[in-house]
């Protein structure tokens, strides 16, 4: 079965290449949200160009015309191989002048532009022609006459997908360099393009045909038509999915540290649930799916709140439960809607349309309509209207078309009743929401949401003393005191004995210190400036600077000649180097981190060479390694190793419940402060695990290697 191969082997690559590529561009705009976002878009509208392309490829009256079309752009496909960033990386960055990508921020001279074209030379026509596979190959196969409906390709579509999925992180990522998955990603789709070109060359041996007569070979109890309603409920129930997806993903993230790979779950659910109810329409039974989508869409709400009160495990398998069930009524409606096989390319191409729409929504819309995840709500809100419509549209369509009266009028109580309860059940949910939003937003100073996520500063009592917060999603990145005589008293992973507070005091005993900071926070390290010292800051937030500034006054009360330079550090690093030379720091402090995530490119051998460049000969470099589910002692000893320097280890336990413990390693050859008394005193003793020394690089990093 060729084509079981192509559809399968082209889900697989289209879902390999995402990550691949993504990785290869992020050394090269920074970490920041929006490489992601950018890389989200780009592929969510090329998916929509295939299924474009398809669509109207199909509706030319030749079957011969539609195989050497695309069987010829296949083979001019394979010009572009293998795919990379390769010359075409440089030169578009030569071409906008590498200094309009403004460090990777969003603000003047955004990346986002960059990024797109760079994706699109690198990876643009490959992708674009597997995107193009599915709808078409399931239109082909209706010329042929197969014996069966081919919607049930499309659940082998997402099975390829989500295999692609599980195995990159695990497989793939942790055996081979970034080079070598690019090699051999483009062997996967030469033999990709020499199988579908077979299967042209089956087609072209298809005499002319009639579209009007092509077979339908199955009538199936699902099919509806495609009038202007059904298209709208297409295009709307797939958008919601989508939202459903990345919101579900943002909410679980906000209350569960981060841990690595927590973002595959989701994506897992989202295509099991087309694989459902895409095989067999048996799989979808409305009532009972209905149920347990009302039952946990008041669980969701309750979450999305106080989450952060439940262990780990328990919202992991909450919010999996809301996603599971919201994304089977969103698809198993669609796949109740799916039309007769002369209109499928119209089918995937709005369903195509919705996901993009929804992505874009989300990346976009929402950050600029809320302060927080509140597309999260809106979204479950969505998913009882549109099952309402759906459930309201198949009711009418029974009285219309159904002879057997007595029948139907029994059918459409119980619809007519169903779409009531989720109309009830609606208006229930939003009542809670806006009860429960009062209650909890009270205790907030200020909010605010862009492209880097959701900053707020609150302020909260602890042990009976009033503690100002800044808050990154539900990770504290800074804490000052509101009682007088204590605001400058440094805290939480700052604070007196910590690692980073030992490099700053000692260095500045000897004179002078010019320090560079890798992540602002709050600005607690700047409590530690003395008269003469520079310390100069590297965000890439632009709201944290604000913030810092407006909220606390750690930046404009120290003693230290203060600056903040917005973007990525890594970038703008880069951009200093070559155009002002080295900036001479004795030290610098990399504590750039959100949570329990890392921004893998600050922790590489190329990240370190960069930092070295930019240090002293005797220079320290202070890394904040706390995590909760990562340990980066090995990835840390490891570099220095490289580089042919000492590592100490500092580990301060908390000073009281709720408090936190602070990891750092200094990285130096410094003899005075490798020798001094009192930091061997605070030093700690390095872990077992460490002394498995690895070493991450721009072309290779394996998060599953630095898992406790």
């Amino acid at each position: 079965m060729l084509y079981l191969f192509i559809i399968f082997v082209g889900a697989f690559l289209l879902f390999q290449v995402q990550p691949l590529i993504a990785k290869l561009i992020l050394p090269l705009f920074g970490g920041g949200a929006a490489i992601w976002t950018a890389c989200l878009l780009f592929f969510q509208a090329f998916l929509l160009l295939g299924y474009l392309y398809s669509h109207y490829l199909t509706k030319i009256n030749s079957i011969k015309k539609q195989a050497s079309i695309h069987g010829l752009l296949l083979l001019l496909s394979l010009f572009l191989l293998p795919i990379g960033l390769g010359v075409g990386g440089s030169d578009v960055l030569d071409l906008l002048g590498n200094g309009s990508i403004s460090n990777g921020s969003i603000g003047n001279g955004s990346p986002m532009s960059g990024i797109l074209l760079l994706l699109m030379i690198s990876v643009g026509a490959p992708y674009f022609m597997l995107a193009s596979t599915g709808p078409l190959v399931q239109r082909w196969l209706t010329y042929i006459n197969v014996g069966k409906l081919p919607y049930k390709l499309y659940s082998l579509s997402n099975v390829g997908s989500l295999l692609a999925l599980l195995s990159y992180p695990f497989i793939f990522e942790p055996l081979l360099t970034l080079e070598h998955q690019s090699d051999y990603w483009s062997i996967g789709y030469f033999i990709f393009v020499c199988a579908f070109l077979c299967f042209c060359l089956t087609m072209l041996k298809r005499q002319r045909f009639d579209s009007k007569n092509s077979t339908t070979n199955e009538v199936d109890s699902g099919e509806v038509g495609s009038g202007k309603f059904d298209v709208a409920l297409w295009v709307f129930l797939s958008a919601v999915g989508v939202i459903l997806l990345v919101s579900t993903t943002n909410a679980m993230t906000q209350n569960i540290p981060p841990v690595p790979f927590l973002w595959i779950l989701p994506l897992c659910i989202y295509l099991l649930t087309f694989i459902i109810s895409f095989h067999s329409p048996r799989w979808y039974v409305r009532w009972y799916w209905f149920v347990m989508f009302a039952i946990s869409s008041f669980a969701a709400i309750f979450l999305f709140f106080i989450g952060s009160q439940f262990d780990i495990i328990t919202q992991i398998v909450l919010y999996s439960f809301i996603l599971l069930s919201a994304c089977m009524i969103c698809h198993g409606e669609l796949a109740r809607l799916k039309p007769s096989v002369d209109k499928l390319t119209l089918f995937y191409l709005n369903l195509s349309l919705g996901g993009f729409l929804g992505s874009a929504f989300v990346a976009f819309v929402a950050q600029k309509l809320f302060s927080q995840f509140f597309e999260f709500p809106m979204a479950i809100f969505c998913v009882y209207l549109l099952f309402s419509l759906c459930v309201l549209l198949e009711n009418k369509r029974q009285v219309e078309y159904k002879e057997d009266k007595k029948t139907t009028a029994a059918e459409s109580v119980k619809l007519r009743l169903l779409a009531s309860s989720s109309f009830v059940s609606l208006l229930l949910l939003v009542s809670f929401f806006f009860y429960l939003n009062g209650l909890f937003s009270k205790n907030d100073v200020v909010t605010s949401r862009n492209f880097y996520g959701i900053l707020s500063v609150k302020d909260v009592e602890i042990n009976g003393e009033i503690q100002r917060r800044l808050i990154d999603g539900t990770t504290s990145h800074g804490t000052q005191s509101l009682m007088q005589g204590k605001e400058q008293v440094a805290r939480s992973y700052y604070r007196h004995n910590t690692g980073v507070a030992i490099a700053l005091e000692q260095l500045g005993s000897a004179g002078a210190v010019k320090a560079g900071f890798i992540g602002l926070g709050a600005g607690t390290l700047a409590v530690y400036g003395r008269n003469n010292d520079d310390y100069i800051f590297y965000e890439l937030n632009p709201d944290v600077e604000r913030f810092a500034r407006s909220h606390f006054s750690y930046l404009a009360q120290s003693k230290a000649n203060v600056d903040v330079v917005l973007g990525d550090a890594r970038v703008t690093l880069t951009k200093e180097l070559k155009h002002q030379g080295s900036r001479a720091y004795q030290l610098i402090v990399v504590d750039a981190f959100s949570g329990d995530s890392i921004p893998a490119h600050l922790l590489t051998k190329e990240a370190f060479a960069l930092y070295w460049q930019h240090l002293e000969e005797d220079g320290v470099l202070a890394i904040h390694i706390s995590n909760s589910h990562l340990d980066l002692t090995p990835l840390v000893r490891g570099l220095a190793d490289m580089f042919e320097k000492q590592a100490l280890y500092f580990k301060t336990l908390a000073e009281q419940r709720g408090g936190h413990n602070a990891e750092w390693v200094l990285v130096t050859n410094n003899k005075r402060l490798l020798d001094n008394a009192e930091v061997k005193r605070f030093a700690s003793k390095w872990s077992s695990r460490s002394e498995n020394k690895i070493v991450w690089t721009d072309n290779y990093s394996n998060l599953l290697s630095v898992l406790k």
